[in-house]
Parts: structure tokens; sequence; C-alpha cells
């Protein structure tokens, strides 16, 4: 049995299908009518094509008001199967008129066909919301408009292909055609599911377009609707004069045969289905007018452009598709817009008046072709030229009637243009109704950010003294903010809540960011408490929202200043996500805390396939392979080519010695080897495990149980200076593996890290972001050591969060002397310099502050990574002429702030500013 919204894309399908055969069919037999009387019955092509185009709309004039009152009274899936019964039977009777050559005959059966699609319009279009939710649709209208078009242009088409190529000039296949597709369209209608009746006891009346025009003037309550009916209204004025004109220019401009002049259409048709899908697209849950003007603005340029471009099919076709296109961003609003205003219980009366303006658009259209083509003899080209005038005039109208929607659309465009937004849980935004956003701030557009990740209008409450820029001002009205200021009077402060509070209740988003202030070190500051009386005692929910990714943006602090460098990228990757909704009552402690969790989110949707510490170290080795990547005071020093090569040779003489091994322990200090066993085993795809060597034997013995280690890899060197320390059972020592690696491994691994894939340097195994990566343990010092199992997407989204707020940069030098067990070493000084592309010097022993100081002097180190105790004994030991120009990244400092700003303060006259994990190394520091 099929589940619920299954059946609902079955039945959306079939009615998709039903239409496309029903549209293809009407404009088949219509073309077929025309060419018949023209080139069998000798009648005048002009003459012809607007009498037939005036028979064609003359139907949806008579009968779309019964229509209406009919769907609004019976089930629409019933009105739509009997109205393909009737066109099957239209189909079999020209088979007959075809044959006798009876042109009154043609005509009536061409209205009758058209009484028939009467019908069948307003339920079509109103089953619509009875078939999908809301949300979708813009996406349905998208397809069915899409389909619709196609349909059209293709049934233009269809009848030059079968005359010209398949059956030249038998009109009598060309029927039999048409049978054949009408059979198809009925079985495909019966497919719809029985949708229930409205039941509303409508009247028919005589009278019905003083009935048709009272529903359209009584719309004025709702200008939106009423505009965007008579938009839909002028859209088929504008495609039926297209549709004529395109035939005429194809005949007199392109010199074509009338019936060739038809394989214009295609190409319309591709151009109408790409903007209808564009055009869903960019609506997406929503409802976007603001696409409108852009479709009015293309028509008309399209239309002017005939009349001036070269004679050539290359140069027209273009145009064909640029005006298609335009065409299907035009419509596909208009039409989802008018589904969704449209109360249920008048939809079917409000979509008939819909289909009567139309059509009498599409006949007014037919009369002005002829007035200009016969009367007054008008070329084509000129004829595109009054179109042009006359759409461009609506765009017009349009811009000035819907600044807002036109306005936020271009908006969105320009966001959408410098941002690439990824979107989590934008169904828990409601499709109506009003909701109080919730958001933490990061950057200056973090509004422009929220807004473009869905169509709803967002009403955002901003402080007063932006919102009165003179210059950006008109902008802010446009879009409803809402000013407050924490200096307002009490009274303006509580008609400012009370603004925002009924905004909520017409049905608004709103949006308030509760820290109120723009985040200057990339961590989101306390909620200011009031917010939560905008929504007190409603039912409108608290949605949270999370902003990730855009610290480091050139609007956020991260560089010191706003604008104050040129962008490292664009688009600039950021992630805006939405929490589960809160009721009103939520007080702003637990709002704070579901915006915080949905950080955690924020991190998780940066996982990718190919973001592992395998990938990345590749990626970087291979991009900055003569640049120094890591040094020692032992003298080695390593560019991140030779890195590379030196990790995969390493990698494939343990391969050989660990080969049945998952985990491999590592007892080394600091140093150039140490990390590069570390991206040694990485590249093999096992996971490398950094022992704690000042830990005692017994819990050192208890890590490698846990872990199943066999294998521990260690230097002969490093053992001997460790006191009291004995290398595990069965350790593979340096000094043992290094002169095994010969010339010809070293050319083997260049070759490698060349050309190899990391999969290919993992043995062929496929690692994943979430695969363990490291696994570092506790001392073990007051019971059993515990393990901390770290995937790959742990470690990057560490170092990635390291990095964003100690701002690293690719000519920085690193001063790293923390061990690898540690949690910052193996983060900070063994990855990050990896994973990101700067340099580090590695020194074995953290306490020797001498040596340390004077590898800073020398190699005029940038950046040290270090605890708190170590940065004491380095100051103690060196004085602070060394770290003139060196930064410290401090682990574990707040608990032992006051000391720290103390001895800086008392021996150093470093004086302590604001500043989030760093010290400053520096007359004027920070401290945290």
């Amino acid at each position: 049995m099929l589940s619920g919204k299954r059946r609902e894309m079955s039945s959306f399908g079939w009615l998709n299908v039903t239409q496309f055969f029903g549209a293809l069919n009407d404009n088949v037999f219509k073309m077929l009518v025309v060419f018949f009387l023209v080139d069998s019955l000798n009648s005048d092509r002009d003459a012809t094509q607007s009498i037939a185009s005036l028979v064609f709309v003359v139907p949806f004039l008579l009968f779309s008001h019964a229509a209406g009152v009919l769907a609004d009274r019976h089930s629409k899936r019933h009105i739509i199967v009997a109205a393909k019964v009737s066109e099957l039977l239209v189909m079999v009777f020209g088979l007959v008129a075809l044959s006798i050559g009876n042109a009154l005959l043609l005509y009536a059966l061409l209205f009758i066909m058209c009484v028939q699609s009467a019908f069948f319009g307003p339920s079509k279009y109103g089953v619509i919301p009875e078939l999908v939710e809301d949300h979708r649709l813009s996406q349905a209208n998208s397809f069915l408009v899409s389909l619709s078009y196609l349909a059209i242009i293709i049934g233009t088409f269809i009848p030059s292909f079968f005359l010209n190529v398949l059956f030249v000039n038998n009109y009598m296949a060309l029927a039999l055609f048409c049978v054949v597709v009408s059979m198809v369209g009925l079985f495909a209608s019966s497919q719809i599911e029985v949708t229930p009746a409205v039941g509303v006891r409508g009247r028919f009346t005589p009278w019905f377009i003083a009935d048709i025009f009272k529903t359209l003037f009584g719309l004025r309550k709702d200008r939106y609707l009423q505009l965007a009916l008579l938009g839909s209204a002028y859209f088929l004025f504008l495609a039926v004069f297209i549709q004529l004109s395109l035939l005429s220019y194809g005949n007199d401009v392109l010199m074509l045969s009338l019936t060739k002049s038809g394989y214009l259409f295609p190409v319309a048709a591709v151009g109408i289905g790409v903007g209808a899908l564009l055009g869903g697209r960019l609506s997406g849950r929503n409802i976007e007018l603001g696409i409108v003007p852009f479709g009015a603005i293309g028509l008309s340029i399209c239309c002017f452009l005939f009349n001036v471009i070269p004679e050539r099919i290359p140069a027209v076709l273009s145009v064909v598709f640029l005006l298609g296109l335009s065409s299907g961003l035009f419509i596909v609003p208009l039409n989802a817009f008018i589904q969704y205003r449209a109360p249920r219980e008048r939809r079917g009366e409000i979509l008939a008046c819909c289909n009567f303006m139309s059509f009498l658009g599409a006949a007014l259209s037919a009369g002005l072709f002829y007035i200009l083509s016969t009367v007054f003899n008008v070329t084509p080209g000129h004829c595109f030229v009054v179109v042009a005038i006359l759409t461009a005039i609506l765009a017009l109208i349009t811009l000035v009637l819907l600044p807002d929607f036109f306005i936020r659309f271009c908006t969105l465009l320009i966001t959408r243009t410098f941002y690439r937004i990824k979107i989590g849980g934008l169904d828990n935004i409601p499709v109506s109704g009003g909701a109080l956003l919730v958001s933490n701030h990061v950057t200056w557009v973090d509004a422009l950010l929220i807004s473009a990740t869905q169509q709803r209008r967002v009403r955002f409450i901003m402080a007063r003294d932006i919102y009165e820029t003179w210059w950006i001002n008109p902008l802010f009205k446009l879009m409803g903010v809402l000013p407050i200021s924490a200096n307002d009077p009490p009274r303006q402060v509580v008609a400012s809540l009370k603004a925002a509070r009924e905004a909520i209740d017409d049905g608004y988003l709103v949006c308030i960011f509760a820290e109120g202030a723009l985040t200057r070190n990339g961590n989101m500051h306390g909620f200011r408490p009031g917010f939560d009386r905008i929504v007190k005692g409603s039912s409108a929910p608290i949605i949270p929202v999370h902003i990730g990714g855009a610290w480091g943006s050139i609007f956020s602090y991260y560089h010191g200043k706003l604008l104050s460098v040129l962008p490292r990228r664009i688009p600039y990757s950021v992630s805006v996500l939405f929490g589960e909704p809160l009721a009103s009552s939520t007080p702003p402690e637990a709002v704070r805390t579901a915006v915080c969790e949905l950080s955690c989110d924020a991190v998780e949707m940066r996982k990718k396939r190919n973001r592992t510490l395998n990938e990345l170290v590749v990626h970087k080795a291979r991009r900055n392979w003569f640049r120094k990547s890591m040094g020692d005071t032992t003298g080695k020093q390593l560019s991140f080519g030779k890195v590379l090569i030196s990790a995969i040779a390493l990698g494939d003489l343990l391969r050989k010695e660990t080969d049945e091994d998952d985990m491999i322990g590592i007892v080394m200090p600091a140093s150039v080897a140490g990390a590069l066993l570390n991206v040694a085993i990485t590249l093999m795809g096992k996971v490398p495990v950094n022992l704690n060597f000042t830990a005692s034997s017994s819990s050192i013995a208890s890590a490698m149980d846990q872990c199943n280690i066999k294998t521990v890899v260690t230097a002969r060197q490093f053992v001997e200076k460790l006191k009291g320390f004995e290398a595990p059972e069965g350790s593979l020592f340096l000094e043992d593996l290094m002169p095994k690696i010969g010339a010809f491994e070293r050319c083997t691994a260049l070759l490698k890290a060349l050309v190899l894939s990391p999969k290919a340097l993992a043995g062929g195994r496929r690692i994943a972001p979430d695969d363990l990566a490291s696994i570092i343990f506790s001392s073990g010092s007051t019971a059993e050591p515990k393990g901390v199992m770290l995937s790959h997407h742990n470690l990057i989204s560490n170092v990635e969060s390291t990095q964003l707020v100690f701002k690293f940069k690719a000519e920085d030098r690193f001063c790293a002397a923390l061990p690898f067990f540690h949690s910052f070493g193996l983060t900070v000084t063994l990855w990050a310099p990896l994973v990101c592309g700067f340099e580090a010097q590695y020194h074995a022993n953290p306490l020797d502050g001498a040596i340390i100081g004077a590898m800073v002097r020398e190699r005029k180190l940038t950046v040290m990574v270090a605890t708190p105790t170590f940065l004491l004994s380095y100051i103690r030991r060196t004085g602070k002429s060394d770290f003139s120009t060196l930064r410290a990244v401090v682990t574990g400092a707040e608990k032992l702030k006051p000391r720290i700003s103390e001895a800086f303060e008392s021996k150093f006259g470093i004086r302590p500013v604001e500043g989030y994990g760093t010290t400053e190394l520096s007359p004027v520091g920070a401290i945290n």
C-alpha cells in the first residue's frame, strides 16, 4: 500500500500526464485546423490564424464561470475525467470533418474541444492544493507549467513535423494521432485520486460576466491576489500574440513555409521548461513574487530584439530560447500565488475568474494581431516591438506596486551569489503564521543570510542607530525592519516590543539577534533578557537559529575591523540552521542552549566524504610541495613534499611489519620523527596512538591492552633519555627501520606521492570522516587511563575551530613543544600545520626555555603553542625581549588567568586585554 506522500506524488504525477497530453492535443488540433484550411482550402493565412485563435478562446470566455461553479460543487477529479471523455469524442468527429473537408464543421469541433478545456481548467488548477501540501505549491506549479507550455509549444511543432517529414500532407494521419493522444490522457486522468467535493452551492447565471467582474473587483481587499490574477491574464495575452507573431516571423522574415515556421517552437519549449523549473527552484517552499518583474523585463527585451537581431536562424533561436525562459519565470510564481492565496471555498470561483480574464486577454491578443497584421500591414518585427512596449509598461507598473518583493529578490540573488548557504531544519519554519526567530549574531549581513534561506518575509529587530543610517534607511523601511535601542525611553521600548508582537500576530516571521551586538571573538555571548516578552502569552513558537561558518567573513570582526580585507573566496560557505520550535514561554537561557546545540549540527553539516586527514594532508602537500613544513632542534627540516614522500616510504615499511594491526602505538616526543610516524600510520589507513611516556608502566600497559596494540614504534635514543621507562616488548626502533629505506623505496614513494589517491595510499581502503583517527589517554595517575576516541571529523573540526579563533596564516611558523599525547599537542601542533599549510618547528623538551627561546629568535617563529605553566617557565628563562613579535596560543588558561595576569603585569609590564585563548607577548597582550 502506498504511503500518503507517495500516493500524493502519484496522483500529482498523473495530473501532470493528463495536463500534458490535454494541452498537446488542444494545440495540435488547432494547428491542424489552421494548416488544413490554409493549405487545402486556400484560406487567407493571417485571417485563418486570427479566427482560429478567436474560436480557441471564446469557449473559455463563455464557460469559465460555469466551470468554476462546477469545480466548487463536485469532485474536481470527476470533472477532469468527464472533460477527457469529451475530448476523445471531439477527436473522433475530427476524423469525419477532415474526410469531408468542411471548414465550418472544423471550426465547430475546435470550439467544442475548447469548451471541454474550459471546464477542465479550474478543476485542473484547483485540484493541485488538494493533492500537494502548501509548501510544495511553487514546485508543483513549476512542473505543471513547465509541462503545460512544453506541450503547447510541442503541439504547435508536431503538425509541422508530421506534415513535412513524417506523413507529408497527410492530415488524416495527424488527426488519428490526436485520437491516440486523447486516449492516453483519458487513461491518465482515471488514475488521479478522487478528491472530496467542497460542496459550495454556487449559482449558474446567464449574467456570468457581471459575476466574474464582481469577483475581480471584490479582490481589491487582497491587492496582491488581484494583481497576480491580472498578471496571469496578461501572460496569456502575450503568449498568444507571440505564438501568432512567430509563425508570421518565420514565414515572412526567415522565408520558411508556414508549417516549417513551427520548428521555432521546440526551442521556446525548452526555454519555458527551464524557466518554469528555475522559477520553482528559486521560489522553493514558498512563492517568490519578486521573480515576476525579472520575467517581465526579460520578455520585453526579447520581444524588442526580434526587430534588431540579424535575420539568421541561430540568432533567432537564441532569442526564442530566452523568450521561453523569461515566460517560465513570469508565470510560475503567479499561478502558485493564486492557488495558495485563493480561499478553498472560493478557489473554483477565483480560478474561473482567472481563466476568463486570461482568455479574454487571448481574444484581445488575436484581435490585436489581426488589426496590426491585416488592417495596418505591420511587419512581424514591428508587432514584437508593440508588445515589447506593452510588457515594459507592465514591468514598470510591477516594480512600482511590488517594490518590496522585487528588492527582496534582488537582495536574495546577491546574497546567494557571494555566499554558499547550507540550510538545515527548514521544515521547522512554519509555512504560514507568525513566529519569533532567535539567532546568534556574527556578521553585518546576518539578516540577509537568514532571508536568503527561505521565501517567507522576515521582519528583523535592529539597533536604532543602524536603522537610522540615512543611506540604507529606505531599504530597511521596505524590509519592514523594527528598530529598538537599549537607550530608548521605557515607553518607546514597550512600543517597539508591541510592534514586534503585532507583526507576529499578523502572520510575519520576526527575527531578533538576542546577543545585542556582533561577536568580537567568534563565541556566542549571553542573550539579553526581554525578547521573550514579545511572544509571552502567544501561541506563536520561538525558533532557535544558528549561523555557522560566518566568523572569518569580511563582514565579521575576525580581521579586527569590518571590511578591512578583501574576500578570501567567493562564494563563501556558511550554514544557517533552524531548530525545533520552542514554546513561547521558553526562558532566554533555554533558547540560548538550543542555539548552542545547533552549532554542533552546523559542524556536522560540514562533514564530507573527502574531509579526512588523509585527503587533506595529501591535498595540502601537493599544493605546497616546496614550502617548508616542519623542522626540529635536531636539525631536520622538511618541505611539504618531503613530508609526504617520507611518510609514504615509512608507511610502506611499517605495513610489512604491522600488516594485521589496526592500531599502532607511538612513543616519541614532539619532533619531525614523531610527526612523520603519525602521518605515515594515518596514510596507511591505520590508527596511531601516541602513548603517554610520562605515565607509569602499568598505565602504558593498560592503554596498549585497551587498544589491542601489538606494536609500538619508538627510538632508542629517546628511550635512553627517559628515566625509568622501558620500551614495551616487540617495539620497533626507528634506528633499525630507517636504513631499510633505500633509493628504490624513495623513488617509489615519490611516484606514489605524485599520482596516487589517498584511497590507494591506504591500500584501497576508503577512509570515512567518522572513522577512528587517533586515541589519547589520560595519565592514569588516579585510576586506569581513560581513552578518548577521536575520528577524522573530530580532529578536523577542532583544527578549524582553533584556526577561526587564533587566525593562523600561511606565513606563520609554529614553536611547538607540547607532546603529541597531549590534546592540544595532537590537534594544534601536529595536525593543524599539516591541514592548514603552515610551518611547525618542534622541540622535544617543553621545559627547555632557553633552547626554545633561541629557536624562536633564530628561526623568527611567530606563534607558540603552550600550556600556562610552560609559558610562565619560558618567560622566566628567556625574558620578554625574546618574544616581542611572538604570539602564544595557550590551552587551559581560564583557571590560571588571575595568576598569569599577575605574573605578566608585575614581572614584565604586560597589561591583559580582552581576547580569546591567545596571549600576545608584547607590551599590550591578551590573556584568557
